[in-house]
């Protein structure tokens, strides 16, 4: 079943100078034949970072992390709606979306059509892979379905058929994949109606307590927490360096706090989720090298 790696192979390529490790490291090692055979035969289970060097990708991907079958459905609605054949894998916690391409696209493309996507059903896209439209470092990997395909179908990180939501056979996926690839050219009219956001976050109401601990900042980071990430750059990497910075022209840890809560209600990342608290006071700990603590 040879073919079958090189066929996973043609469909997952991205970076090939680093990978992803199954626990949430990055692996420095050239991605070849062999990284894949390992994934499908369970030797080690990898991911792939999607956007090259040239700016270009192979696939999209989005990340819809909650068990929510009929948004997945609808955004492969939605691509279906522009002749584009979409692909929803059931994962541990939700389901991702995929479009696999013919060829090198824009990652500008690739990004801009699954925005547009999310827009036409009124779905927010909170975890669109490529997650940025220029290569600026290695980005974010995807960790890849099918691990120890070739031996069963896993739990998890299988495509579901159309029809039924029954699991897809490896085999199966990769004969309809193989099939349904889309030409760079069909996805530029999606991306093209993709309508950045202006950034209404200007405009919300300050509380007191950020006024009061504003006052221990600089102008840069109150920049920061009131215009957000600069363009290709992500909301989660923006608070930990928003974070670092605060450290650095120490202010106190307790202001930092309100200060990054405040940001992240503004940008949108982790505060609508039951475990914002518990992200957001992570990151807080780790750019300071200190719990917090109530008598701060």
């Amino acid at each position: 079943m040879n073919d079958g790696v090189e066929t996973f192979m043609s469909l997952f390529a991205g970076r090939s100078d680093a990978y992803g490790s199954w626990d949430g490291g990055c692996v420095r090692s050239s991605v070849t034949y062999e990284t894949f055979a390992r994934h499908l035969y369970g030797e080690e289970l990898i991911g792939i970072y999607p956007l090259t060097a040239g700016n270009t990708v192979k696939w999209g991907c989005t990340d819809i992390d909650i068990d929510d079958l009929d948004a997945a459905r609808n955004l492969q609605l939605a691509f279906s709606m522009k002749s584009i054949p979409a692909f929803v894998e059931k994962t541990r916690k939700g389901y991702h979306i995929w479009v696999f391409a013919t060829d090198w696209v824009p990652a500008i493309t690739m990004r801009r059509a699954f925005l547009a996507a999310h827009e036409a059903i009124g779905y927010p896209a909170k975890e669109v892979n490529p997650k940025q439209e220029e290569s600026t470092g290695l980005g974010n990997y995807v960790r890849l379905p099918y691990p120890n395909g070739f031996n069963d179908i896993p739990e998890n990180r299988y495509i579901l058929f159309k029809g039924n939501d029954s699991p897809m056979s490896l085999k199966q996926f990769l004969d309809s994949a193989k099939e349904s690839r889309v030409s760079p050219n069909l996805l530029d009219p999606l991306a093209k109606m993709h309508r950045p956001r202006q950034r209404a976050v200007l405009d919300l109401p300050t509380s007191t307590s950020v006024t009061e601990a504003l006052k221990h900042a600089n102008g840069y980071i109150e920049r920061m927490w009131r215009e957000g990430p600069l363009p290709n750059s992500d909301r989660s990497s923006t608070l930990i360096r928003m974070c670092h910075f605060m450290r650095e022209f120490e202010v106190p840890i307790q202001y930092a706090y309100i200060i990054l809560v405040d940001a992240d209600r503004r940008w949108g990342k982790f505060h609508e989720r039951t475990d914002a608290v518990i992200h957001l006071t992570k990151i807080i700990e780790d750019a300071y090298g200190k719990a917090m603590t109530g008598d701060q």
